[in-house]
């Protein structure tokens, strides 16, 4: 919703040929008086005030109003926002156009509305968020006439709003990774004998099997005795690295390569979270603002690492080798 920033009004005529001519026929009466001059004075003069009241009333007595509908969105939904146009005059709004100043890519609300004497107009505006990233709401205008032409009415409305983009994760087909730290590309797919605190599976029990490893929710569904195994070794920790290096990148828009490789690290890091993958989950990239969030487990952390790639931008300087190389520590290398 805008904030309490001051909305700043402007009142001005479109053209001042009306008042030069207003002028020029005051200094005909005064050279060679004439019935005639005193009509078109008369005239001009009436239809410049009634214009000038009801511009006034447009100034001062109606306002304008947008509020963000939802916290956060995703690239592919569609952004909402309310407009409310509120007429407190006696004059009605024949016509008022809303100009939009917001960074939105591909968003725009510009709009004409009307509204009666004493009347709340309200309206919402939809559009596609196309690409993630921070981007600015506002600040905005609305541009009102009298019914003559003869004056603009300018309300600028200077707050904006903020809002965060997430990457959308798609889906990604059967990924197995390696577990653990041992040496080689993966571990051992023997369980361990003891008792550890991580459980690898389920399978049927077998005679010799100690009663406290039977899991009995499992048991209930496959209606026979189901046992926990236990991993040998606790697993690693999962590293997504982001390469931003500008000199390695291709494409434009959504088909450069640094959006892929966002794409793909928020998908990896949603589909662990999903799968209630024990590993915790750290984010590594390069790129204007560089980011190292340490691997940790649970829902926020992966909240962490969208807004993180949402903000991600590529630049020129720290190449991949030279990325890993400084936080090797940090990657337990």
């Amino acid at each position: 919703m805008d904030s309490p920033n001051p909305v700043v009004r402007r009142l001005r005529p479109v053209t001042w040929l009306p008042f030069i001519t207003w002028a020029a026929l005051f200094l005909m009466q005064l050279i060679s008086p004439d019935r005639a001059w005193s009509w078109l004075l008369v005239g001009l003069g009436t239809v410049i005030l009634f214009s000038y009241l009801w511009a006034r009333s447009l100034c001062y007595r109606v306002s304008g109003q947008r509020c963000t509908l939802g916290t956060w969105v995703v690239t592919g939904d569609r952004l909402l926002e309310r407009f409310t146009l509120t007429n407190d005059g006696w004059l009605p709004v024949l016509s008022a156009r809303v100009r939009d100043h917001s960074a939105v890519p591909g968003y725009q609300v510009d709009r004409v509305e009307t509204a009666g004497s004493g009347a709340r107009r309200e309206w919402t505006s939809t559009g596609m968020c196309q690409r993630r990233g921070v981007f600015r709401l506002g600040p905005w205008d609305l541009e009102m006439n009298d019914p003559v032409g003869l004056f603009q009415v300018t309300q600028h409305y200077p707050a904006t709003t903020t809002i965060l983009v997430y990457p959308r994760a798609s889906f990604l087909p059967h990924l197995e990774l390696p577990r653990g730290r041992a040496p080689g590309r993966s571990v051992s797919s023997e369980r361990s004998a003891v008792d550890s605190m991580l459980v690898g599976g389920v399978r049927q029990y077998e005679q010799g099997d100690p009663l406290r490893r039977v899991h009995w929710p499992a048991t209930a569904h496959h209606e026979k005795l189901m046992v926990r195994e236990f991993d040998r070794e606790p697993s690693g920790d999962l590293w997504l690295i982001v390469d931003l290096d500008v000199g390695v990148q291709a494409g434009h828009d959504a088909e450069a390569t640094q959006e892929y490789a966002v794409i793909l690290a928020a998908s990896l890091a949603a589909r662990y979270a999903r799968q209630g993958e024990r590993r915790a989950i750290g984010l590594l990239t390069s790129g204007r603002a560089p980011v190292l969030l340490p691997p940790l487990r649970g829902e926020a952390q992966v909240w962490r690492i969208l807004q993180a790639l949402a903000e991600a931008e590529p630049a020129p300087g720290t190449s991949l080798n030279a990325l890993l190389k400084q936080a090797g520590a940090s990657l337990g290398s």
